[in-house]
């Protein structure tokens, strides 16, 4: 296996020999003086890690009270933080793009694009942004992504693929400036029966639902949207599950319903990300992603990883439907906006060429899944889901198509750990430690924006 290569810091330049210290070596006491009290507070800070200026770089926690709690003073969801100045790279790709951040929103088909970012790092030795040990979202989510909650801890990372909270300038700290940033994003009548389908026995709807008399999935969410303000709430953990809960994870404020802080944000989308992908045009997709970072074919070969038996689905109609997209109006509007420039994408790309390939792809999809799976069997702890049964004596190709991102996540953290040169894993107590942080940085943030 060829090793990871971790790039070094770039060297300083050197100082200027004639400005400050020709005026320090003249006749300027109250300079002088100046320069000592600076110094002796410089020396002060770095003995200090509350201090403002503290240089230290560990993942030991400091910081205000808001920051302690997961939300920083100024707020990346805030209705006045001025929108990012960053912009996607523009340039058509000449070659196999390896660095590459994918938000994976929930329940958006999204754990089938883990695997194919985790399948396509692993594939091309590249070094990719892991959850903590016993995790499987990524830098402290619901937080936004906090570098020092990333297994292992390096400068730069080539591929991101979990769950986490967006928040690019977070993000550019430990990605490259010729990142590709995509993510996925679904119909939000789909993507909210998936989501209450899912999350309907944990918080917050076994909150607020719990004296309903309502014996079904379907039942407690045509209650819930009946009246969706007389349960709602921010003062219950988990609350973003239950309303607009792609902008959340966009790192935006899910409760303002100001139109120009939702469109603000939908444009700082636009200019951040090279492709957003639809869950309901999940193949076409992938062929897009594969013309913009210019991929193979076996890179976005996929097999399906959980569905739902048809018994566990609630039907949406038109009644329901309209309160669906009400409450969720920003997800509404995020989907509008992408859906359309997923298409009009499309048509620069060329419809005719996008139907022989759909074809060519679905073939070769369809031969994966002949050649590894089995069956689809329900999961223990969710026997409403069915996951992928493998064949008998699977191949590493087939294992590695049909791995959940914890499972590859494992993998490629001993691949990192046994690969890269100097790269030590925590002892117990500096993984108790990280552990402590995390519940702290991740449980301050489950009531907040």
């Amino acid at each position: 296996m060829n090793k990871v290569i971790i790039f070094d810091v770039a060297p300083q330049p050197p100082r200027n020999s004639n400005g400050v210290g020709n005026m320090i070596r003249g006749r300027h006491p109250v300079l002088k003086l100046i320069l000592v009290i600076g110094c002796a507070f410089i020396l002060w800070s770095l003995n200090h890690p509350n201090s403002p200026i503290s240089f230290r770089s560990s993942r030991t926690f400091s910081g205000s009270s808001e920051e302690r709690a997961g939300t920083p003073t100024n707020s990346y969801a805030s209705g006045t933080r001025a929108v990012s100045t960053f912009h996607k790279v523009t340039e058509t790709c000449t070659k196999t793009v390896t660095n590459v951040v994918f938000l994976k929103t929930h329940k958006t088909g999204s754990s089938t694009m883990s695997n194919i970012m985790l399948r396509f790092a692993d594939n091309h030795n590249l070094t990719v942004a892991l959850p903590l040990k016993n995790h499987w979202e990524l830098g402290g989510y619901p937080s936004y992504i906090d570098r020092r909650l990333i297994d292992p801890q390096l400068p730069k990372y080539d591929i991101i693929g979990h769950h986490f909270r967006f928040n690019i300038e977070k993000l550019r700290e430990i990605v490259r400036e010729e990142a590709r940033y995509i993510t996925i994003i679904r119909s939000p009548m789909d993507n909210v029966e998936s989501v209450f389908g899912f999350f309907v026995d944990q918080s917050p709807f076994n909150d607020w639902l719990a004296n309903v008399q309502a014996d079904t999935t379907a039942l407690r969410l045509h209650t819930f949207y009946d009246k969706p303000e007389s349960f709602f709430t921010k003062d219950t953990d988990w609350y973003f599950r239950s309303k607009n809960h792609m902008f959340f994870d966009n790192g935006y404020d899910v409760t303002n319903t100001d139109e120009s802080y939702i469109d603000s944000r939908i444009q700082e989308m636009d200019n951040i990300f090279s492709l957003v992908l639809i869950t309901d045009y999940f193949d076409e997709s992938l062929i897009m992603m594969k013309h913009r970072l210019c991929w193979d074919w076996q890179d976005v070969i996929y097999i399906k990883f959980k569905m739902r038996i048809e018994e566990a689905k609630t039907e949406v109609d038109q009644d329901l439907g309209e309160k669906i997209l009400k409450w969720n109006h920003a997800d509404y509007k995020l989907y509008d906006h992408f859906n359309k420039t997923f298409w009009k994408g499309v048509d620069e790309y060329g419809r005719d060429r996008m139907a022989e390939d759909l074809k060519t792809f679905q073939v070769k999809r369809d031969e994966a899944e002949e050649l590894c799976i089995d069956s689809y069997q329900p999961f223990k702890k969710k026997p409403w889901m069915l996951g992928a049964k493998l064949r008998p004596k699977p191949s590493e190709y087939c294992k590695h198509l049909a791995w959940s991102e914890t499972v590859y996540g494992e993998r490629l953290r001993e691949k990192m750990y046994t690969s890269i040169p100097g790269l030590k894993e925590d002892s117990e107590e500096e993984e108790a430690k990280h552990q402590a942080l995390f519940d702290e940085v991740a449980q301050g943030s489950l009531r907040k924006d």
